[in-house]
């Protein structure tokens, strides 16, 4: 079967606001194209999304004429003011111009997403059959639609085929309940990145509706690639998830042209085969879990899958060997049970599952006897305080008890950002010097380009601080940021699973452009390193990969 790779979500042109390593130009995406394996790509233009659509529409069909991998998207407005024909004009000139596909945006733009303002727009794209794709997400700018927006167009108009764009995998619930009521209804995965995503929505819709997305130039396109190569559907379905439906809804003539073989590394080789990096250690530092047969932590989010049994299958076909994990029950509402079950789980799977202790101080009968259960009795060498939840400075005297336990010990700490904007740096400056034999794991440090570069800086100055690399946002590009700033000794390859699935984060390592010994670093190296000064028995894993004993 012929495996061609098709990016719905992919856009070109300056972005205003954003970091500098942000790439914008077309040569820079068709780069990105073939160093991904990603054959052809759906684009639009910023500069119809953010100055003029016809301008930016028409600067699009510049850009990419005579260039066969790229598809054009227009941005479309309803007709009234003038700045746009009526419905049936423009979809008569987007067919005269080969246009594949529609996009609107109607909060940046700001007008009424409805009958009365856009109907006759959406009628004119269900006669044509042309895709509209839409912004679903639930923050900000991405947030360019609602759920119950998309209901009434899709109920008004079944025969219009509707792409939802940036849909999270918090708003899984939403965008179930949707797809089963309308089956003109398609989604991409580039946010949705949901604990066994493509096979849950399978089960759920079938696979003739799932599109591969990258997010160009945003999110890392090889994040997107690795959730379809490492996934268990069959490969029929794999090749419907990967260019087969999106090649349809476009109505292509041919599939664009196989790439050459290269040698990209014995890493990258093995992930666009979907095969398990089984050469190297590969270790995750940032884990929860659910009790056994829970598919969510209901006061959340749907989590599928997120047993201990199910996340230890899905590190299988990755090649993950060991994984660190605080429960979900214990960060969130109950310590105590949290602890329980992470003791229980480290019992059943001694050689998968290592274990964060979970205290807050403030609900405790008995700081000192927990920190004695976990620590001397579970014998749990990672440490879990969390802020959000808890609602305690991280530097806070009433964790000093916990944290001179596991400064005795080796530990590593898990911290979790709280707000941007507050004083989570100074708190962990304080408490890293004041307890200079724990590691400290700095969770979600490429979460945005901000804190990615205000970390490397504190990272930079601290030899027992860590960047955990873990974020639905896999920024594209900052891995390489990292190893080009020196740090490539201190940044850890994190999942956050079952909240997301460890494939795209996986994903995000395997294809960055940095070389294999950095790759294996980030992978596994580094972790092991932190399992060692903690005291956690990895000799077996040394003498697998022989490696030689670390020095620390």
């Amino acid at each position: 079967m012929v495996m061609r790779y098709l990016d719905c979500h992919a856009s070109l042109g300056m972005h205003g606001p954003t970091d500098a390593r942000v790439p914008w130009k077309r040569e820079a995406l068709l780069a990105d194209m073939q160093h991904t394996g990603i054959h052809g790509a759906l684009v639009y233009h910023w500069l119809a999304r953010e100055y003029d659509p016809g301008y930016g529409n028409r600067v699009l069909m510049d850009e990419i004429a005579g260039h066969e991998r790229l598809f054009a998207c227009w941005v479309l407005l309803p007709h009234h003011t003038g700045e746009m024909p009526p419905g049936a004009e423009v979809v008569a000139q987007m067919q005269a111009r080969g246009v594949r596909a529609a996009r609107m945006f109607p909060r940046r733009h700001r007008y009424r997403f409805d009958e009365a303002v856009c109907g006759e727009l959406f009628a004119a794209l269900e006669a044509a059959r042309l895709p509209l794709l839409l912004d679903v997400g639930i923050y900000g700018e991405d947030h360019q639609v609602t759920f119950e927006e998309v209901d009434r167009l899709c109920a008004q108009h079944p025969g219009l085929p509707v792409i939802l764009l940036k849909a999270r995998w918090e708003s899984t619930r939403d965008v179930v309940a949707l797809m089963q009521r309308h089956a003109n209804t398609y989604v991409e995965f580039s946010s949705f990145q949901i604990h066994y995503g493509p096979e849950f929505m399978r089960e759920k819709i079938g696979a003739e509706r799932l599109l591969l997305g990258t997010q160009w130039p945003f999110k890392s396109p090889g994040a997107a690639r690795s959730f379809v190569d490492y996934c268990e559907l069959d490969t029929g379905d794999r090749a419907k998830v990967a260019g087969g439906n999106l090649a349809r809804l476009l109505k292509l003539d041919a599939l664009p042209a196989a790439y050459p073989e290269e040698d990209q590394g014995l890493i990258l080789h093995k992930a666009k085969r979907g095969l398990p990096i089984d050469h190297i250690p590969v270790i995750d530092p940032h884990t929860h879990v659910l009790h056994d047969g829970l598919m969510g932590a209901g006061a959340y989010v749907a989590m599928p899958y997120g047993d201990a049994e199910h996340m230890i299958r899905r590190n299988r076909r990755l090649g993950i060997d060991r994984f660190c994990c605080s429960s979900w029950i214990g960060i969130w509402i109950d310590c105590r049970r949290g602890n329980e079950l992470i003791h229980d789980l480290t019992q059943r799977y001694p050689d998968d599952l290592i274990g964060y202790a979970t205290i807050d101080p403030k609900k405790s009968d008995d700081v000192a006897a927990d920190v004695h259960l976990c620590h001397d009795v579970y014998g749990f060498p990672g440490l879990k305080p969390y802020n959000p939840r808890v609602g305690l400075p991280y530097n806070s005297p009433l964790y000093d008890l916990w944290y001179e336990k596991g400064n005795e010990i080796g530990s590593f700490v898990k911290l979790h950002q709280t707000a941007i904007g507050d004083h989570f740096l100074d708190e962990i400056a304080d408490i890293s010097t004041r307890y200079p034999n724990m590691n400290y794991l700095l969770a979600h440090s490429a979460w945005t380009w901000g804190i990615a570069r205000e970390r490397a800086d504190f990272a930079r100055h601290r030899p027992n601080v860590y960047l955990d690399l873990t974020f639905t946002s896999v920024l594209h590009g900052v891995v390489e940021f990292f190893v080009e700033e020196g740090l490539a000794d201190k940044v850890l390859f994190c999942t956050d699973a079952p909240m997301r699935d460890p494939i795209p984060q996986f994903g995000w390592v395997a294809y960055s452009r940095i070389s294999e010994e950095d790759k294996a670093k980030i992978l596994g190296g580094n972790a092991l390193r932190v399992l060692e000064h903690a005291g956690v028995e990895v000799e077996a894993l040394r003498r697998r990969y022989g490696l030689v004993a670390s020095s620390q």
